[in-house]
């Protein structure tokens, strides 16, 4: 059979053969963009069409290297009693291919700081009494034009070339935080949330993208300006060297300050981002749990607070940035003022010649300075900031033994001989032998020859495989919290081992502690062969159920389907769409508890290993399935190989060979079933209860929930069994929401708008223009004056009188310097006033969309976040929402500055000038067509970058949730290939984007020169006579070079802020979501005290998860009565869940549900759900305190918390009620958080209550104790139990038996019992003969009881 993997393989290779990197000649004119180009303005690019990056910059390639630097740097750290350092690491691998890119950057800087001089030896052919020839000024104008060409192609070569570095780096580094992830040890798994590592990954790494970019300039820009110095003193003696210096004093110093502030405020916003992240990703991942309790609005409070305090430091690096920004206006006019001063003080007299090439010398070095220093310098900071958090990740501790395998993968045959943790420098290792697997088990056909050539048998004396002598283990590290204390225990080869205990005895510690996982604190411990490990909590990785089920091994057809069919699945592949090709959502959304089980369990079945660890496999799975996976799966396939099952089904325990009974942490008896049952301890009482009838029951009807959440397109193909080997193509994961087209104006007006009001708006604007104006004042004031000076040069002729009280023109020089001076100070003055109103806009957008993008998401139906992967979610709140936060504002500023500054370049052009005006308008209309050609292409690549960005977050988080099941599979290695993949096409995107950006520059700044060339022979070739002052043609060349290297930068500039206002655009989607309607108010109020009674009556109810599916629930008709006790029963996918979800109205309900008289469709759902208390399937803690877990509003008092839990059983686990929980519940055992929710639903005390399952996984004795407790809180209140197994039901006062969506049976389960043919009945039978005699026992009292009662009315 052709594997449909293969055919996934061929077509991946087929992909990239279309494209590969592009060539030499293609990388030096940016030719290898213009398919992009082409396609983008032509239709939505697609991943196709990405053109792939060399590989030096693969993640793999990069990332190995970088690894073993930085281990062997740790090494290093390690002997030498220091920390490692990471930034140390970086440096030493990477320097070296840094330097290319610098020296590109230095030529282009160089060519721009020698080009003044040709400019003022061409202006010379202009002045009064000129020697030059047009021939030799054409010469310097071609000069001048060609070095600016030159200069261009460096400059867009170099910084292309950096942000690549910029991006290999980032690449590196992610890939290396993977790597780690796969190799930490639980302590550290517990302090990395995943929605820290979230952030990491997207706001941190971002730094290296913007670092490196100018990172050069450090040494670039003191070599230029000591080059400026000699050439400025050339031109005007020491005048020059004072303005210049004085450009030094104003700029640097402020910047320094603000630049190390920046880099603090950047620290403190990065820890306040994790805490919002964290909780966000809590909440998408419990927000089931949070709309049934009715908590959006207390979650909203905690998100909104978070998001408060973040933006508190948001503000203030609003701020310091638009100050930085703002030095680009005044620091050259500052300067230029200083220079002409002293140049005029010194006796000397102004004259174009001098003044025209000295301002572009400080111009030139006035863009370094200003602009790109303040730059390194803040962006430095907080590239460092970055590299401290991201060494503070990498250096968390590892599992000991994982570190090595990482380090020298060819100590990877030790992996599983485990001689002591503490000591095993010293225990000898015995040696492995290989051979061919004939003695080595009794090779059932099944399991032990299939794939499996050479098995690994170790030479212990004796068949032990397990042995645990002595061991004691804390999860917290802590010595007065131990998970384990002092446990002993061998386990022999081939033989079932069964794990029983109460809730929070350590019954899955062990499993962790053999995994280890759970670090032995003393003791010792030997564990010898392959293991495989099927977890407690389902994991399931958003991928086919059969890639879930293979997790990377290859696919043996006959293997597979008997793998399937002792793990019961073959029927459920029949009821899926696309058979076993059906996609599983993130935490396996799509399908029902039991099947996500079931698939658990068939990938730990699928490894061949030596020893299973079966954590609880059973309790999600009904009687029947129960039966049939313990006798066909655990029993069967698996005799021979060594089995370690925890379990709470007890009457499994006579088929074990040994058994273990734990209570807290410690092993209380161990033994066979008759030793323990004769040796009258506890054990006894506890079999005893069961011993009557329960051989082969209990385990009843948890059945799962796929009628629950049916996300996947129930377009059910005719599908026949596995068996008639029916090949279903791979269902596609639905791609990730993007807009096309263009980017619409509504996303700017919509980003505005939630800045403020249409006034303050206008106040920023006005502010900034004025700001601009006064700056081009200054400029056109110098150009006035010189005019001025060359018709009274004309006058006088060459002996012109230097003081300061000389007439010149309409004011004396005294005069135009006072000025010149005002006109500099005002531009400071307003550059700093404008700074306060521009953060208050950015910082209240950031709020407004967040705020909106949170509140609208929590209201969302529940349907959106079945179908969105958690991934995609938290790439809108990290990734999307730190732009709008903190690039978006800087280029809105850039866009603001320059676009006003151009505007009064051409104004004050036309004014000198008034036909260049025809030129300039060629030249915009050229332009803003590039603009338009760029902008759509750039946009299609950016959202593609966006949405390429999601599946490295979304590998992050689900393999942080199943990191156990991962590493137990040895599966790492497999996994960091994939996640390498994910970012090699993330850097494709991305590359592409870079590469376009530098292309439209280069194109530009060619188009540019072309437009210089042209004015500077019209000057030359054509003869004005005297219509034309020196003045004003140094003025319009001047301006002209000027507006070529703005209109090149402000393109890139909007470009950028075009680009980051995609980010807008994914947050304003979001905004759009289905939200659930009369959430907050219905069309009529609730009466306070409703429900009083618990009436609950379905009328004509069909349920559907989409509008456009067939119903789920069909025709529901029944009628529950004030106090009953009802226990819902059915199999797997009967439409047991999805009948909650339509009483709490989750769904698209047809028909009525009435509640004490009350339609619920009238009433808000909000005050729906607050009256029905549920206890769901799935336990979910937040990480709060446990007061905040009990009761988020702070209704309750500390006494009546301590009463539910002390209802519950609970109060001795809780030290106190500020006791933090962490991120999951992951301190409690899920037993545990079963309890915590039913404290939950006692505090609430409803007068409805419902059971999801809600026993799903304790022992009998805390079931039984659940039981009680729910019998005496809820005596009087409504119960709908699903039931989990049959004797918590027998004796409700009504049993509902559902099948695929129906009502089939509704009676007291004593009538159905009594009628022999009814499906109820044939439930009943399945657990066994001498168990349904015992549970029609139960049900005949409680109904003649229930009439006794009902009589003595």
């Amino acid at each position: 059979m052709v594997t449909i993997k293969n055919e996934k393989q061929t077509e991946d290779t087929e992909k990239p053969k279309k494209k590969s990197p592009p060539s030499l000649f293609s990388r030096l004119f940016f030719l290898w963009t213009f398919p992009l180009f082409y396609y983008g303005n032509r239709r939505d690019l697609e991943d196709e069409d990405l053109i792939p990056v060399k590989s030096v910059y693969n993640s793999k390639n990069a990332g190995d290297v970088l690894e073993r630097n930085w281990l062997h740097e740790e090494a290093m750290a390690k002997a030498g009693g220091r920390q490692a350092s990471f930034a140390k690491v970086i440096f030493k691998t990477f320097i070296w291919s840094f330097i290319p890119g610098g020296i590109m950057q230095f030529i282009c800087i160089s060519l721009r700081t020698g080009a003044p001089l040709l400019f003022g030896s061409l202006l010379e052919h202009w002045s009064v009494n000129s020697e030059m020839t047009r021939e030799v000024a054409s010469y310097y104008a071609a000069g001048l034009i060609c070095a600016n060409l030159l200069s261009a192609f460096f400059n867009h070569h170099g910084n292309f070339y950096c942000q690549q570095f910029g991006m290999k780096l980032r690449v590196a580094t992610s890939t290396v935080m993977f790597r780690k992830i796969m190799r930490m040890n639980n302590g550290s798994l517990g302090e990395t949330t995943a929605g820290k590592v979230v952030n990491l990954l997207s706001n941190d790494l971002q730094r290296f993208d913007l670092a490196f970019l100018f990172m050069h300039y450090v040494w670039i820009i003191p070599l230029q300006l000591a080059a400026v110095f000699y050439l400025g003193y050339a031109q005007a003696g020491y005048a020059a060297i004072i303005g210049l210096t004085a450009l030094i004093v104003i700029a640097l110093p402020i910047q320094g300050v603000i630049g190390q502030l920046l880099g603090k405020v950047r620290f403190r916003n990065a820890e306040k981002t994790d805490e919002r992240i964290q909780v966000m990703s809590e909440v998408i991942n419990g927000i089931q749990v949070i709309k049934m309790y009715a908590w959006e609005i207390p979650f909203q409070k905690v998100v909104g607070e978070k998001r408060k305090k973040e933006l508190k430091e948001v503000e203030i690096a609003t701020i310091y940035r638009t100050i930085f920004l703002g030095f680009m206006i005044f620091t050259e006019r500052a300067a230029t003022f200083i220079t002409i001063l002293t140049y005029i003080l010194f006796g000397n007299v102004l004259s174009a010649n001098v003044i025209y090439p000295l301002q572009q010398f400080i111009s030139a070095a006035q863009l370094n300075i200003t602009f790109i220093l303040p730059l390194v310098l803040s962006f430095t900071a907080e590239l460092f900031v970055s590299l401290r958090r991201v060494q503070e990740f990498l250096v968390l501790e590892d599992r000991p033994d994982l570190t090595a395998l990482m380090a020298a993968p060819e100590s990877k045959l030790f992996r599983n001989v485990m001689g002591s943790l503490k000591e095993s420098k010293n225990s000898p290792i015995r040696p492995l032998s290989y051979h061919n697997n004939t003695d080595n088990t009794p090779s059932n056909g099944v399991n032990g020859s299939v794939g499996r050539k050479f098995r690994r048998s170790i030479s212990l004396s004796n068949d032990t495989v397990v042995e645990i002598r002595d061991v004691s283990a804390s999860w917290t590290g802590d010595p007065n919290f131990m998970a384990l204390k002092n446990i002993s225990m061998r386990i022999r080869k081939g033989k079932l081992c069964a794990i029983i205990g109460a809730v929070g005895s350590g019954k899955s510690s062990i499993l962790q502690l053999l995994l280890k996982e759970l670090p032995a604190a003393s003791g010792t411990l030997s564990v010898c062969g392959e293991i495989s490990y099927a977890s407690q909590e389902p994991w399931l990785f958003p991928n086919t159920v059969r890639e879930n089920i293979l997790f990377g091994l290859p696919y043996d057809a006959a293997k597979y389907k008997r793998v399937c069919k002792a793990c019961t699945l073959e029927k459920d592949f029949k009821q899926f769409p696309y058979g076993d090709m059906t996609l599983v959502g993130e935490r396996g959304v799509s399908l029902s508890g039991g099947q996500r089980a079931r698939i658990n369990l068939a990938r730990a079945v699928y490894r061949e290993a030596d020893i299973y660890l079966l954590d609880d496999p059973l309790s999600a799975v009904d009687a029947n399935v129960g039966r049939l996976l313990f006798e066909g799966c655990i029993s069967e396939y698996l005799r021979g190989s060594t089995r370690i099952l925890v379990t709470h089904q007890l009457h499994f325990l006579k088929a074990a060979d040994y058994i273990i009974v734990l209570n807290e942490g410690g092993i209380e008896n161990m033994g066979t079933f008759d030793e323990l049952a004769s040796s009258g301890k506890q054990f006894a009482q506890m079999l005893s209860s069961l011993q009557d009838g329960k051989d082969k029951d209990a385990d009843s009807v948890k059945s799962g929930k796929l009628d629950e959440k049916p996300a996947l397109l129930r377009t059910i193909s005719t599908t026949e069994s596995i068996d008639q080997g029916e090949v279903f193509k791979e269902q596609k994961m639905a791609a990730e929401e993007r807009q096309s087209g263009n980017l619409r104006w509504e996303v700017m007006y919509a980003y505005f708008r939630s800045g403020g009001s249409a006034l303050f708006i206008l106040l920023n604007v006005i502010m900034i223009t004025i700001t601009a104006a006064s700056g081009a004042g200054s400029d056109y004031w110098i150009s006035y004056w010189t005019n001025q000076m060359v018709l009274y040069e004309v006058e006088v002729g060459s002996d012109m009188d230097p003081g300061l009280d000389v007439q010149i023109g309409l004011f004396t020089t005294g005069q135009y310097l006072l000025i010149h001076g005002a006109i500099v100070i005002i531009c400071i003055l307003l550059t700093h006033i404008r700074v306060i109103p521009f953060a208050k806009l950015c910082v209240s957008a950031s709020q407004n969309l967040h705020d909106s993008m949170f509140s609208t998401m929590i209201k969302g139906i529940m349907r959106f976040f079945d179908t969105s992967s958690s991934g995609r979610i938290l790439n809108r709140f990290t990734k999307d929402m730190g732009a709008v936060d903190e690039i978006l504002p800087r280029s809105l500023l850039d866009v603001l500055q320059i676009y006003s500054t151009l505007l009064f370049i051409i104004v004050l052009n036309s004014v000198a000038l008034y036909w260049t005006l025809i030129p300039s308008a060629v030249l915009m209309i050229i332009f803003v067509f590039l603009v338009m050609l760029y902008l759509k292409t750039a946009q299609g690549v950016k959202r593609l970058e966006g949405t390429t960005k999601s599946p490295v977050f979304g590998m992050v988080t689900s393999s942080l949730s199943g990191i156990a099941t991962i590493r137990s599979a040895g599966a790492e290695k497999r996994l960091v290939d994939e996640f390498d993949v994910h970012q090699d096409l993330h850097s494709s995107a991305w590359n592409c984007f870079l590469g376009g950006g530098s292309t439209f520059g280069f194109y530009l700044d060619v188009l540019t020169q072309v437009y210089l060339a042209i004015i500077i022979f019209v000057f030359l070739y054509i003869d004005f006579g005297s219509i034309i002052a020196v003045g004003s043609v140094g003025l319009a060349v001047t301006q002209t070079n000027i507006l070529a290297a703005m209109l090149q930068y402000g393109a890139r500039v909007l470009v950028e802020f075009l680009a980051q206002l995609t980010s807008v655009e994914r947050v304003l989607e979001y905004t759009r979501i289905e939200t659930e309607n009369n959430l907050f108010d219905g069309q009529i109020a609730l009466p306070p005290t409703w429900p009083s009674q618990g009436n609950i009556t379905l009328q004509n109810v069909n349920l559907k998860y989409a509008l456009d599916e067939s119903p789920i629930l069909k025709n529901l008709n029944l009628s529950i009565e004030s106090g009953w006790k009802v226990g819902i029963v059915g199999r797997t996918g009967a439409g047991k869940s999805s009948l909650i979800s339509a009483l709490f109205r989750f769904a698209f309900i047809e028909g009525k549900i009435v509640i004490d008289g009350i339609d619920t469709s009238q009433v808000s759902k909000q005050g729906l759900r607050s009256k029905i208390s549920i206890i769901p399937q799935e336990p979910v803690l937040f990480s709060a305190t446990i007061r905040y877990n009990l009761d988020p509003f702070d209704i309750y008092s500390d006494d009546e918390l301590w009463r539910a839990l002390e209802q519950v059983d609970m109060k001795s686990a809780v030290p106190s009620l500020d006791f933090k929980v962490t991120e999951g519940g992951s301190n409690f055992s899920v037993g545990q958080r079963q309890l915590m929710c039913l404290a939950r639903a006692v505090l609430r005390s409803n007068k409805i209550l419902i059971m999801d399952e809600a026993t799903a996984n304790v022992d009998p004795q805390t079931d039984n104790f659940i039981q009680q407790t729910i019998r005496r809180q809820f005596a009087s209140c409504t119960v709908l139990t699903i039931a989990h197994r049959l004797n918590t039901i027998m004796d409700s006062d009504r049993v509902l038996v559902m099948s695929s969506g129906e009502i089939i049976e509704f009676d007291h389960p004593y009538n159905l019992l009594c009628d022999p043919n009814s499906h109820f009945t044939s439930m009943v039978k399945e657990t066994g003969d001498k168990s349904s005699e015992k549970l029609l026992q139960v049900a005949k009292d409680a109904y003649f009881q229930s009439n006794v009662q009902e009589n003595a009315r």
